[in-house]
């Protein structure tokens, strides 16, 4: 059977409290958006239900994978902050990871992204990874514009027999020099990630053996 799963996020519209303290903007919702343990950023998880085909012993092989998050990325800093920028991951796994220890140690303390060498992920439990960077653009005529500098995917299409796929969006705050209070603003659009692939019946001995595998997966404990 092919399948094409999908899961939402919504926009993330945030105003400049002072301190570390960031606060949704009061015509926009931030339905489960969770600040990074650090203060620098914000995270927001969603799951994709794969226990019925689990129970019916099948397993889910992806094949194609996206983001779709149309909008303007835009970000207000400081008056006197000489640049900002805003980093971006999106990701689907198979076993559930810490967004703040993926994030700001792991990818951009580290240089070590989910799946890489040093990481504490297992790179086949990501199905999708997109890491991107915005930064501002003062030269286009959209206000506050953060024109996409980088984009990099990294996933490893491995099957999965897992009962549950975590999709997590995670966005990381940087700008030089002071923020302005009351002023200084942020604006992500929703996305929805998109996952297309075939359900099928593998043999019992196979399944097992990959049962077994998300089992461990499952149960890894990171290293601290």
């Amino acid at each position: 059977m092919n399948r094409r799963l999908a899961a939402m996020h919504p926009s993330l519209t945030l105003t400049y409290q002072g301190g570390v303290n960031w606060a949704p903007t009061a015509t926009t919702p931030q339905t489960g958006w969770t600040p990074l343990a650090s203060n620098t950023g914000f995270f927001h998880e969603t799951q994709i239900d794969l226990s019925g085909y689990a129970l019916q012993d099948m397993t889910f092989f992806p094949s194609a994978v996206g983001v779709q998050d149309p909008g303007v990325y835009r970000m207000l800093p400081g008056a006197a902050s000489t640049t900002s920028s805003l980093y971006v991951l999106d990701l689907i796994t198979s076993t559930p990871i810490d967004p703040t220890t993926v994030m700001v140690t792991d990818l951009l303390g580290n240089m070590q992204g989910p799946g890489m060498f040093g990481s504490d992920e297992t790179f086949e439990t990501i199905l999708y990874g997109l890491f991107r960077v915005f930064a501002e653009n003062s030269t286009i005529k959209i206000p506050n514009f953060q024109q996409l500098q980088r984009s990099q995917r990294f996933e490893s299409g491995e099957p999965t027999a897992a009962d549950k796929l975590y999709c997590y969006r995670i966005v990381q705050i940087s700008a030089t020099g002071p923020l302005d209070a009351g002023l200084s603003y942020i604006i992500v659009p929703a996305a929805r990630q998109l996952i297309a692939g075939r359900i099928t019946e593998e043999s019992e001995l196979v399944y097992m053996q990959r049962l077994k595998r998300s089992y461990e997966l499952a149960n890894q404990v990171r290293a601290s």
